[in-house]
């Protein structure tokens, strides 16, 4: 039986920097591949145009040419004013989705709530079945008058069934009755019990539904198009879209090797991948380190 066991040992011994070494590859091949596109799209913004013309994309650079950015943020219009409304809507709209969708999922995962099969009932209805377009224009445009109206990119947007869904599991799973019914022996009410307990044990789910949220405050440029026609109101998605379609067209019609040259169509598209995307990946380690103190503050304090 020592025999057996001095081998098995062995075996453990050997095989576990074996499975070391196969899970590094993976992984080092899973990221690789999702780290080649964005150094193309990179070195490919930085590429000059006609070059590109030549020779297509790569990541390294054969003629170093910023002519994509200078195009994109100071000749082709107000880009910087376009950060700032995207900024300000996501922030915003970020903050204020979280809160409504939370303070909604909270009350449903009570097993108390005395109505939390209706306003379930609710919720899914909504999700399942939905207007359509033509409908979600004109309350917008003609019932609430928001056309050109900031506010038109931030409210439709506030909640969303499904993040309700994912909130409403997790403060089921997180928050045990046995605290709440602790707090309110003590005294608290229960918008202290939300804010002072639920949502710090919640944060993990809480900081899921932010990413999620923000990304889609990030990306759209759906609501701009249907609504806003002041410039000075786009956000910086709608902008580049805006960009991005009159320099193909100038390019188009010319029918000029020359105008291509001078006007950086392929660079400057992936200058617009850039500057659209790269503000969401130097935020997301800042999500993924309150997802990690979340769970760490979770598993403390279970």
């Amino acid at each position: 039986m020592k025999g057996k066991q001095v081998k098995l040992s062995e075996i453990n011994q050997i095989s576990r920097p074996a499975d070391m070494i196969i899970k590094l590859v993976f992984t080092a091949v899973v990221g690789a591949t999702c780290i080649y596109p964005l150094l193309m799209v990179i070195g490919s913004s930085l590429t000059d145009n006609m070059e590109i013309l030549r020779h297509g994309y790569n990541i390294v650079p054969r003629v170093v040419s910023f002519e994509a950015y200078k195009y994109v943020l100071f000749k082709s219009g107000k880009l910087l004013r376009s950060y700032g409304v995207t900024i300000l809507t996501t922030a915003v709209g970020t903050f204020l989705g979280v809160l409504m969708m939370s303070m909604y999922a909270y009350p449903i995962s009570r097993k108390d709530l005395k109505y939390r099969k209706f306003f379930s009932l609710f919720a899914y209805v909504t999700f399942v079945f939905s207007g359509g377009l033509v409908p979600f224009y004109f309350v917008y445009s003609r019932l609430l008058d928001l056309t050109n109206n900031l506010w038109v990119m931030i409210m439709p947007y506030l909640v969303d069934v499904w993040y309700i869904v994912i909130l409403r599991t997790f403060f089921a799973g997180a928050v045990p009755p046995d605290i709440i019914q602790a707090a309110k022996i003590d005294g608290a009410g229960e918008l202290r019990i939300f804010f002072s307990i639920v949502t710090r044990m919640a944060i993990p789910g809480i900081a899921t539904v932010a990413l999620f949220t923000t990304l889609k405050y990030w990306n759209d440029f759906q609501l701009p198009l249907y609504f806003i026609e002041d410039s000075k109101k786009f956000n910086i998605q709608y902008m580049l879209y805006r960009i991005m379609a009159n320099m193909e067209f100038l390019a188009q019609d010319t029918h000029s090797v020359r105008l291509s040259g001078i006007l950086p169509v392929e660079s400057a598209r992936m200058a617009m991948c850039v500057l659209g995307t790269g503000p969401m990946l130097i935020a997301y380690p800042f999500f993924q380190k309150y997802f990690i103190k979340g769970l760490t503050m979770g598993a403390v304090k279970g």
